[in-house]
């Protein structure tokens, strides 16, 4: 009766070793795609139209998702009768800044019929932006 005891005990622990061994292992990176056409379009407020910009046709545009390590892949292509790049508030660019408007000092920007790919890494960063 003992022996038995002592195995199931050694069992139940084995697996609890087990389990927290594969909790170590952190989750793998996901590389998080993402299309934005920029477009102009008329909007209405306080009973006036006035042009704006327009994400996919949306404003304000729509929310990115991801998860510490991941990658971001956002391509953006611009419809818009203007230049346009982006400037990513609450998101560190590290080792890519460059993309990270404003035109002209950071990047070039997208012209109008032109795209552009925004590749970054999630990394040391966790919140909302």
């Amino acid at each position: 009766m003992a022996m038995q005891l002592d195995s199931c005990f050694g069992s139940f622990f084995l697996c609890i070793f087990c389990f927290a061994w594969f909790l170590t292992f952190p989750a793998e990176a996901a590389v998080r795609k993402y299309q934005f056409d920029i477009r102009v379009k008329n909007g209405s407020r306080l009973c006036h139209a006035k042009p704006i910009v327009t994400v996919n046709g949306r404003f304000p545009g729509p929310t990115i998702y991801a998860r510490e390590g991941d990658r971001v892949l956002v391509k953006l292509t611009n419809y818009a009768k203007y230049n346009i790049s982006i400037h990513w508030h609450g998101l560190k660019q590290f080792r890519n800044g460059w993309a990270d408007g404003p035109a002209y000092i950071t990047q070039c920007p997208i012209k109008t019929g032109h795209s552009y790919t925004y590749d970054f890494n999630v990394t040391g960063q966790r919140g909302t932006c």
